[in-house]
This record gives C-alpha cells, sequence and structure tokens, in this order.
C-alpha cells in the first residue's frame, strides 16, 4: 500500500534510502546478537542529491536519515555509479 506519493525522482529515492537505511540498521541489530559488530553500513546510491539531503540540516520531513548519516554515523551513502549500479539492471536499457 503507497501512503505517500513523491514528487520527484529525488524525493522517491530519498524516501527508499530512509526505509533501507531502517531494514539495514535492524539487521545490523540482529548480527550484532551473534557477536559481530558493525560500526556502520555502507548504502550505495546513485543519486548525488539524495546523499546531499541526507546530509543536509534544513530538510526536516525525512530527517532521521541525517540523523543516523551525519550525529550517529551508523549509514555511510556512498556514490555509486549509474552504469555499475545492479539495481537498475532490469530497469535501464542494455548498452552494447
Amino acid at each position: 500500500m503507497q501512503v505517500i506519493v513523491a514528487l520527484s525522482m529525488t524525493k522517491a529515492e530519498y524516501m527508499a534510502i530512509v526505509e533501507t537505511s531502517k531494514k539495514a540498521l535492524w539487521l545490523r541489530g540482529l548480527v550484532e546478537t551473534f557477536n559481530i559488530i558493525q560500526h556502520s553500513v555502507r548504502i550505495h546510491c546513485d543519486n548525488q542529491s539524495v546523499i546531499h539531503l541526507a546530509k543536509d540540516y534544513r530538510y526536516r520531513r525525512y530527517h532521521k536519515i541525517r540523523q543516523w548519516v551525519m550525529d550517529d554515523k551508523v549509514i555511510n551513502l556512498v556514490k555509486v555509479s549509474t552504469k555499475m549500479n545492479p539495481a537498475d539492471m532490469m530497469t535501464k536499457t542494455i548498452l552494447v
């Protein structure tokens, strides 16, 4: 069920990063029960605007990601080239 409608691709990907981060942090907690400690989780993102929004104090609507990235440092957002993004393999045309 879709509760929120994003008005731009950046906002849609930003909301996806927030949801992905929530799941990653849950998995991090699960792994810690096996005494495997990770200080942060690396999440690749092919949208530079999303990474900037996650680090921006002024963007408040989905501000939890900013706290995880900047304050707690438990999420590490890393730019990945669109050409190298495996998540896009079924959505982008294949260049031969």
